[in-house]
C-alpha cells in the first residue's frame, strides 16, 4: 500500500446525513479509499411547545450553548422563521467543538467557550469543576439530544431552558440502498458518527440476511456505547471526535493489520 494512500482500495460506508457527508467522503477518496454514502439520519425543523416563551426571553440569557452544527443551523432558522432579529441576542455562546464554532461564526457570532474535549460530557465535567459559569442558559438542541449539560448546570443552581429546534428521523428511501450494499459489496469499514445512525442501521440489518464482516469505526464514546449496546464491537474510535481523526485512526488500523 502506498504511503500516500493509507486507505488504498478500502471500501468504506459513510452513514452521515445528506449535506454533511461530502467532506468525509472527500477525505476518504484522498486517502485512496472507496466511499459509499448511505445517509441513515436526516433532520427537519420542529416547532416546540415552549418556543414562544424562549424567544420572548431571548435577551435575558447570559449564555447560549450549542452542541452541534445542526443545533446552530436550526436555531437560527427558527429565529428567522419566527421573525426574530438575531441582533437582539446579547448572550455569549458556548460551542461543543471547533466545527460547531465555525458554523456559529458563519452567522456572525463567536464561541466564547469551547470545552477541552468536544463532547457534552466534557462540558458537564467543566461545569462541575467551576470552569464554566452561568446564571441563565438556553440550550437549542435536537429531540434526541441528551440532558447531560442541562442537568450539570441545574446542579450548580443555574436556570436552564432547553429548546428543541429540530428532530432526527430515518430517511426510509435509503433502506433499499443500504441492503443492496450490505449484500452485494465488500465493505471493509462501516462508520458511524451518531447513536441515531447506529439504531437505524440495526433496524435495517435485523430484517435482512446479512453477516457483518466489516470493522466498525465511530466518533465519540456515546456513539461507541450505542454500537456496543447492540452486541457489536468497535475497532476504531479516535480520541479526538472529528472526521479527520477518524480517517487517521482508520489508516493506522489497516497499517497495523498489514504489518
Amino acid at each position: 500500500m502506498s504511503t500516500l494512500q493509507p486507505l488504498h482500495n478500502k471500501h468504506i460506508l459513510v452513514t452521515r446525513p445528506r449535506g454533511q457527508a461530502a467532506p468525509f467522503i472527500d477525505k476518504i477518496k484522498a486517502a485512496g479509499g472507496i466511499a459509499y454514502a448511505v445517509p441513515l439520519i436526516a433532520f427537519q425543523a420542529i416547532q416546540a411547545s415552549n418556543e414562544s416563551v424562549v424567544v420572548n426571553k431571548l435577551c435575558t440569557y447570559d449564555w447560549i450553548i450549542l452542541t452541534s452544527k445542526n443545533g446552530v443551523d436550526f436555531f437560527f432558522q427558527r429565529l428567522e422563521e419566527m421573525g426574530v432579529d438575531r441582533t437582539r441576542i446579547s448572550a455569549r455562546f458556548a460551542a461543543i467543538g471547533t466545527k460547531t464554532a465555525a458554523v456559529l461564526q458563519e452567522y456572525g457570532f463567536t464561541a466564547d467557550y469551547i470545552p477541552e474535549k468536544f463532547s457534552a460530557d466534557q462540558l458537564a465535567k467543566e461545569i462541575e469543576l467551576g470552569l464554566f459559569q452561568a446564571q441563565n442558559v438556553l440550550i437549542p438542541k435536537g429531540n434526541l439530544a441528551r440532558t447531560t449539560i442541562a442537568e450539570a448546570l441545574r446542579k450548580q443552581g443555574v436556570h436552564v431552558d432547553e429548546w428543541i429546534v429540530y428532530e432526527t428521523f430515518f430517511p426510509k428511501e435509503e433502506k433499499r440502498r443500504l441492503v443492496q450494499l450490505l449484500q452485494n459489496e465488500r465493505l471493509d469499514v462501516i462508520t458511524f458518527t451518531s447513536p441515531s445512525a447506529v439504531r437505524h442501521f440495526i433496524d435495517v440489518i435485523e430484517e435482512v440476511d446479512f453477516s457483518l464482516s466489516a470493522v466498525i469505526a465511530c466518533i465519540g464514546p456515546v456513539t461507541e456505547a450505542a454500537v456496543k449496546k447492540f452486541g457489536l464491537s468497535v475497532s476504531i474510535c479516535p480520541q479526538e471526535y472529528t472526521i479527520e481523526a477518524l480517517i487517521t485512526e482508520m489508516a493506522q488500523y489497516f497499517r497495523k493489520e498489514e504489518e
